[in-house]
């Protein structure tokens, strides 16, 4: 892919973020702003893209092969980079920091940026949006497991029944029957669902604009943590993932675009769920912050990069 054109996209994603940080520091938007602004995007926007994502696309059986592929290679490459970052941050003697930069290392903005940047990277290309909210549904219930307990450390604080009980997984659970069956959707309906899909992106980077507006920006560059672990999740995450996948392919054959969807959705920053986990469980919330500011910040220009390894592979 050409450098500069997905430099610009991903850079027209992360200005996404300026206004939430100008109306922050101008304080037009109070204290607790992004409970409610997360609340929007967790119950609303989230569930509506996850929907917007299969109605109304056509489903071949053929693709199922490759759906079982993106669910098996979420589930693998994901604990392969948990466990890189154990060894990574084992010396850490802080441990809720250490347990935060586990989190941070591995867990990637999927389901806020990963399907709104693969259609702006790669538009009309149907399948790659289809792979990607395929693979949110692993990965949310990975979020809700092996998330919470890298976080915590706590086994207690992990409720199975939020592997399902969560508004994508539940909204994606709705759609999923529609998808299969190629039972066509007014577009009286698809259309409202779709314009609440679509402020996923922005209501996401507008939150992320308003904590970076709360943070020293000291905190945000003087902490050695947060360069590797925001290194691990944008360079070693997906690094790894596409030398397992075309390690898999010289063996078993793998269509193309199952291996570009999960190279991408490795590249994405770190997800904004392992600093409200840290919220909630009263864990290091500054680590997480930081990281998931500073990788967001560092992905304008390392996903341009590493698209460019897409051409020799």
């Amino acid at each position: 892919m050409d450098f500069l054109s997905t430099f610009i996209t991903v850079l027209i994603v992360v200005v996404l973020a300026v206004p939430g940080y100008a109306l922050r520091k101008a304080k037009i938007l109070p204290d607790g702003s992004t409970g409610v602004l997360a609340g929007l995007l967790l119950y609303i926007s989230q569930p509506g893209l996850m929907a917007a994502s299969f109605l109304n696309k056509e489903f071949k059986p053929s693709m199922l092969i490759n759906f079982g592929w993106v669910i098996l290679f979420a589930v693998v490459l994901i604990f392969l980079v948990y466990f890189a970052a154990k060894l990574i941050f084992f010396r850490c003697r802080d441990e809720a920091a250490r347990r935060a930069c586990v989190a941070c290392s591995y867990l990637g903005n999927v389901g806020f940026m990963g399907i709104p940047v693969m259609q702006m990277l790669f538009p009309g290309v149907q399948e790659l949006v289809l792979y990607t909210a395929v693979y949110n549904i692993a990965f949310n219930a990975m979020t809700w497991t092996l998330g919470i307990y890298s976080v915590t450390g706590n086994r207690k604080s992990v409720n199975p029944l939020k592997i399902i009980l969560n508004p994508p997984t539940i909204a994606t659970i709705v759609v999923l029957p529609l998808f299969f069956c190629n039972v066509p959707v007014p577009e009286q309906v698809v259309t409202p669902i779709e314009y609440l899909g679509n402020m996923t992106l922005p209501l996401s980077m507008v939150i992320l604009g308003i904590r970076l507006a709360d943070m020293h920006p000291l905190r945000l560059v003087n902490d050695v943590k947060t360069y590797v672990a925001s290194a691990a999740k944008l360079i070693l995450s997906p690094l790894l993932s596409l030398a397992v996948l075309v390690a898999v392919n010289a063996i078993v054959p793998i269509d193309r675009y199952v291996i570009v969807a999960l190279y991408v959705i490795a590249a994405m920053p770190t997800a904004s769920s392992v600093l409200n986990f840290a919220e909630m469980f009263g864990d290091d919330c500054d680590t997480a912050a930081a990281t998931t500011l500073m990788s967001t910040l560092l992905c304008i220009v390392t996903i341009p990069v590493l698209m460019l390894l897409l051409e020799v592979v």
